[in-house]
């Protein structure tokens, strides 16, 4: 591996005979947060991902870091209080890819909540923070709200609740998180599926792994295996005892929707209930300044976790969401940017526990091979997660657990100090600052690598996709960020599959046309990136009812 790329995709040979003190299994949020973690401690560790890293659930979330305000009408208190400790930590470890929001908790005539319960409320999460004098709530009367926001429905509004909460990128959060662990130095592999645990008189010591771009399969050893692989987890651990792990999780789907604000216009986040069935929902404006996305469904899931699509009644729905929130919007499949379906991997409940109130809250296994497997949680708790299992795996190895100090370590890009640096480097490379805003968005201080690839060669600052992708950013993410395909760099590392009309397919010929030439694609296998692709986007773009 060339020590000045630490994310470098490493090939069989290089990872066969050696002993890792963990392999992780599974490159969604909670394993990439492992994998830092435990490397940040100084132990060896392999991570492998059998998609991309944030190809599941971890891509497909409501993209916010939260306390979970609607857990307290079913009384997770503690869960609250622990997810909101937690988002204060993700702002510093991850301050280019989080940014505070005011949000509006609407108050209608016929609502549960009474503005007592809602004030007795936002004042519990104010306090359960640590930051309610940095970020303190404060009620509005209805005036106030149409004031702010005129195109709300004023029919029986007795006014809200203004709080704040935090928006991300989940995607890219993972991908930095991935990223950090590598520069600590765990060892990632992404593409390659585990399709077997190794066990010597019973017990868990090692996967073995197919590579699905070389198509090699080989063993790799370790002395502690750990299942992090959300909805997939059960699949995982009925390799180690032959499919009893069964029933064991509740996979729920969420779907979202994106609209354009021209057509959907709310400037500021707000929650209120569905009228179909009186679930919370949340329409929020996204990161990107022209969007607006709403979510989420909370549906039983029982297909392949593979292939999570939203469905007609879940778009019906989100519409019936939109239309209900601002009546004169008048939306229909038509004005959909786009959509995406996410599953929850929620640990099974009691028996009669509705979807949207079994707990979030994460546990860990120990199975009969010994392999420990971490279940449900959420984007917001991955960090004290990730802690949790890495002590869980350090008693098994010692009997005793090290010091985190994943909490005081930016993940990848975190280092903020350097964006003005970044931003004169960048203007006197003569790089337009719209394009350098969207760099430091994305990337935040691994910018300054983009840069250095728009400075390689005179082409790299030519625009060949949708919200000003160049060349030098599809270079730096192959280069750095281990992109394998066009769905990797469209839906992980840009989000120009949630974001664009098109999906970015307006710019597939010039985009899978630049990763071939940096990976090596023959013809046939450009074509069928693009058509893997285009038929992953299309099934996320709802057809007009008229069509």
């Amino acid at each position: 591996m060339d020590k000045t790329d630490p994310m470098g995709r490493p090939q069989a040979d290089e990872l066969v005979g050696q002993e890792f003190d963990l392999v992780v299994i599974g490159g969604g949020i909670t394993g990439a947060a492992t994998a830092r973690d435990a490397a940040l401690r100084g132990l060896t560790v392999l991570l492998v991902e059998k998609d991309d890293f944030a190809a599941g659930t971890s891509s497909r979330s409501s993209k916010l870091i939260h306390g979970g305000l609607r857990y307290l009408e079913t009384y997770q208190f503690k869960l609250v209080a622990e997810s909101l400790r937690e988002r204060e930590r993700q702002l510093l470890m991850a301050p280019h890819l989080t940014e505070v929001r005011p949000f509006l908790y609407l108050l209608y005539k016929g609502y549960p909540e009474s503005r007592f319960l809602l004030n007795l409320g936002l004042t519990f999460y104010d306090v359960a923070s640590g930051e309610w004098r940095k970020r303190r709530h404060k009620m509005l009367k209805a005036g106030d709200v149409l004031e702010r926001e005129p195109h709300l429905r004023s029919t029986g509004l007795l006014g809200a609740g203004q709080y704040f909460d935090v928006l991300t990128d989940d995607a890219r959060l993972t991908v930095d998180t991935a990223k950090g662990a590598a520069e600590a130095g765990a060892r990632l592999l992404n593409h390659a599926a585990v399709t077997g645990i190794l066990l010597d008189s019973g017990r868990a010591q090692g996967v073995t792994i197919t590579d699905l771009i070389s198509g090699q399969v080989f063993d790799v050893h370790a002395r502690q295996v750990l299942n992090a692989t959300g909805s997939w987890t059960e699949q995982v651990r009925a390799m180690e005892d032959g499919g009893g792990a069964s029933g064991r999780l509740r996979p729920t789907k969420g779907v979202h929707i994106v609209l354009k604000k021209s057509d959907f216009p709310l400037n500021t986040a707000v929650f209120l209930r569905s009228p179909d069935d009186n679930r919370v929902v949340w329409p929020t404006p996204s990161l990107e300044d022209d969007l607006v996305y709403i979510g989420t469904t909370d549906t039983d899931y029982d297909g392949d976790p593979d292939h999570v699509c939203p469905g007609e009644a879940d778009i019906r729905y989100l519409l019936n969401v939109a239309n209900h929130t601002i009546p004169d919007a008048h939306l229909d499949e038509s004005h959909i940017v786009g959509s995406w379906a996410g599953l929850r991997p929620l640990v099974a409940p009691a028996a009669g526990t509705s979807t949207s109130n079994t707990s979030r809250e994460h546990v860990i296994m120990t199975g009969p091979s010994g392999m420990l497997t971490i279940s449900g949680g959420k984007l917001t708790s991955s960090r004290l997660m990730a802690k949790q299992f890495v002590d869980a795996a350090e008693r098994r190895l010692t009997g005793r657990s090290s010091r985190s100090i994943a909490e005081t370590t930016p993940i990848s890009g975190g280092s903020v100090d350097l964006f003005d640096q970044i931003r004169q480097g960048a203007a006197d490379a003569g790089v337009p600052g719209r394009i350098v805003d969207k760099w430091l968005q994305r990337y935040g201080a691994n910018a300054g690598k983009v840069l250095m690839k728009w400075q390689e060669s005179a082409d790299a600052a030519q625009i060949i996709g949708p919200r000003l992708l160049t060349r030098a950013e599809v270079r730096y993410c192959v280069a750095e960020e281990m992109c394998m395909t066009l769905a990797d760099l469209m839906v992980r590392r840009t989000s120009l599959f949630f974001w664009d009309s098109t999906g970015g397919t307006s710019g597939e010929e010039a985009i899978a046309g630049e990763l071939g030439d940096l990976l090596g694609w023959s013809a046939g296998e450009r074509e069928q990136q693009i058509r893997s692709y285009r038929e992953l986007v299309e099934r996320h773009r709802p057809k007009p009812a008229s069509a």
